[in-house]
């Protein structure tokens, strides 16, 4: 008996994984490799990333390639890491969709995680500092009560210690000896002496109390400020001075190093003293993106982390740098332009990326502005026109595929572009571009010069463009949908039906107009003169993208800590809608493309995920045709032959 049971247990088993195998999951695509770095961590030949939204990734080759370090890990939202004797701690944060916040704990250099969370009352961790056998945790509060924790234990236990602290808000620890400092965010630095039973504040001098971080290296302690510069105490904290000759952007996120020779990351590059900030010289050669979230030093090795491209790499103490984030699946992938064999990516922070072989690898193609939010290619009668819309250098043009790129913004007023859209008028196609805080831009001459469309009155931010039966339909955050019948000369709202006027996405499949909002998703069969929730099936609410293959809508939603988003597929209009989302690690939908029967989904921190659509879109069962029915034949009639006579 016990025999047929194993027998049937493994039966049953073979049958769950053919059918997982045939099914098919998402799966990461070979690139872009970006993303934004919250801290970066060297321990023995080991070096971590912590991302938002990717995980934690780790490096055996000094940065050269990166592998996921994800195993355990159910909270890709990672702010900071610690080492601690042989453990390593990820903290992790509740915002942007990331589920089962909190610490987490690898015995094993990263290959598994688990939670440790017994005692917080906070899961939004900030930072962690080690004294001794003592563990700190700087917490948001997220719900709970938030300040500083300690666990005395490896982390098995927490307590919260925030006595005398008047805030919840903890950006920043630094231990140095018995003494334990704290940054907020407003209300400067505070010091305990006592294992955080007591706090007390220790800001003469500080005149910048926004605290982004903090550095000991004894006998001095480092206060990185959010538009302050750096400040220096040499005196346990009980006064501070400025250092910041030569310092030319005093945002400063990060610092790293150790005394007298110090690394700054700002939001414009790297800086560096070896006086212990008498003097500082700006070490950015090489860098693509300035935005510094976070420094490690190694040896001579500086490793910088970004805001949106990865990992830089200095191998001579900062003087230049180079791109070292292979394998990092971090990205913010915010929008698609593709025309013959070549497919174009821009990212939030990490520039444009082109691919040639149907996503199988990237290249990054530049672009000045790192910031690249919508995309277009536009026939210009001999091939294609690249445009690139970013936040605050407008727009950028290529006509060469992505290998060089210009601005164009003449008549752009507003630098911030969201959305673009090829939109017909006559013979040709007319180039739309969305602002945040201009409103429409119209081109009639392939993205060279551009004029201001209509007025549209109540719309901050212009996120989605599309075209339908000679209307142009435009989608705004806080006003709802808006249509053209002018080609986009003169805008009316047309919101009859929608319950939530945060409209992030337009798509239309024939006469069926969509509409993803921050309450669902919405349709209009009327050119948007009235519209109709269709949300049975989904269990998200708020929608980014749409794409479609034929009369099948997929759907992408974002997550936060109430939605889990996804990608969602309907067949029949809106009328249901079906997930289709396993596999993918990070659910945050932002984009989407087809290439090759590949559906290709971008997300906010996770990177490019990619799935057949075959796996997806179910076959349609064939109707039997009927068999006709034979006409019968007459039956013949057979004579008896006589029998003869034996005589």
């Amino acid at each position: 008996m016990k025999r047929k049971v194993l027998l049937f247990g493994i039966l049953l088993g073979t049958l769950n994984f053919l059918s997982t195998a045939l099914r098919g999951d998402w799966t990461p695509s070979n690139g872009p490799w970006s993303g934004t770095v919250m801290d970066l961590l060297a321990n023995g030949s080991n070096l971590f990333a912590a991302t938002r939204g990717g995980g934690v990734f780790r490096s055996t080759d000094g940065g050269g390639t990166w592998n996921s370090a994800n195993n355990g890990l159910t909270n890709l939202y990672v702010n900071t890491l610690l080492s601690s004797g042989s453990s390593l701690f990820a903290g992790t944060t509740t915002t942007y969709g990331g589920s089962g916040g909190g610490l987490f704990r690898s015995m094993d250099n990263g290959a598994t995680w688990v939670l440790r969370n017994t005692g917080l009352t906070s899961v939004h961790v900030n930072c962690l500092a080690a004294s001794g056998s003592n563990l700190f945790a700087g917490t948001d509060y997220d719900g709970g009560s938030g300040g500083v924790f300690l666990s005395t234990n490896n982390g098995d236990n927490w307590t919260q210690v925030s006595a005398g602290l008047p805030v919840d808000h903890v950006v920043a620890l630094a231990a140095s000896g018995a003494s334990l400092f704290a940054g907020t965010t407003g209300n400067g630095v505070y010091l305990s002496t006592d294992n955080g039973a007591s706090w007390n504040a220790v800001n003469n001098g500080l005149a910048n109390l926004t605290i982004n971080a903090l550095l000991a290296s004894t006998p001095n302690i480092f206060a990185g400020t959010g538009g302050g510069g750096v400040f220096l105490s040499t005196d346990n904290g009980n006064s501070w001075t400025a250092v910041n000759s030569g310092l030319t952007n005093q945002v400063v996120y990060s610092l790293a190093g150790s005394s007298p020779t110090l690394y700054a990351g700002t939001s414009d590059g790297v800086f560096r003293t070896t006086d212990n900030g008498n003097s500082w010289t700006q070490v950015d050669s090489g860098l693509t993106n300035r935005y510094i979230y976070s420094l490690e030093v190694d040896g001579k090795n500086v490793f910088a982390g970004t805001f949106g491209a990865g990992v830089f790499r200095s191998q001579n103490n900062g003087g230049i740098w180079t791109w070292s984030s292979t394998g990092i699946k971090a990205g913010d992938i915010r929008s698609f332009a593709s025309h013959d064999n070549s497919v174009f990516v821009g990212t939030g922070g990490g520039g444009v990326f082109r691919s040639t072989d149907n996503g199988a690898s990237w290249q990054n193609v530049g672009v000045n502005n790192e910031w690249v939010y919508s995309m277009a290619a536009h026939p210009n009668g001999t091939g294609v026109t690249l445009l690139a819309g970013t936040m605050g250098d407008g727009i950028f043009r290529s006509t060469d595929d992505g290998a060089t790129w210009a601005q164009s913004n003449s008549g752009i007023t507003v630098p911030l572009i969201w959305s673009m859209a090829l939109i017909p008028n006559g013979n040709q196609q007319d180039l739309f571009a969305g602002s945040w805080g201009g409103g429409v831009f119209i081109s009639t001459d392939d993205g060279l010069s551009w004029t201001a469309g209509g007025v549209i009155q109540g719309a901050p931010l212009i996120a989605s463009i599309v075209n339908h039966n000679n209307y142009v339909f435009v989608a705004s955050w806080s006003s709802g949908v808006f249509r053209s019948s002018d080609h986009g000369q003169s805008f009316v709202p047309v919101n009859t039906g929608i319950t939530n006027p945060f409209v992030n996405s337009l798509w239309v499949n024939g006469n069926y107009l969509f509409a993803g909002t921050g309450g669902g998703i919405f349709l209009s069969t009327d050119d948007g003169n009235s519209w109709t929730p269709i949300n049975n099936g989904l269990t998200s609410s708020g929608f980014y993208s749409f794409i479609d293959s034929a009369t099948n809508v997929f759907a992408g939603a974002a997550s936060n800590d109430i939605d889990p988003g996804g990608v969602y597929l309907t067949t029949d209009f809106g009328s249901t809608w079906s997930p289709v989302s396993p596999g993918l690690a990070n659910r945050n939908i932002r984009s989407f493309v087809i290439r090759n029967g590949n559906l290709f989904a971008g997300t906010y921190g996770g990177g490019l995920w990619q799935r057949p659509l075959s796996e997806m879109i179910p076959t349609p069962t064939p109707t039997p045709t009927p068999t006709a029915t034979p006409t019968p034949s007459a039956t013949p009639t057979v004579t008896p032959t006589p029998t003869p006579t034996v005589t």
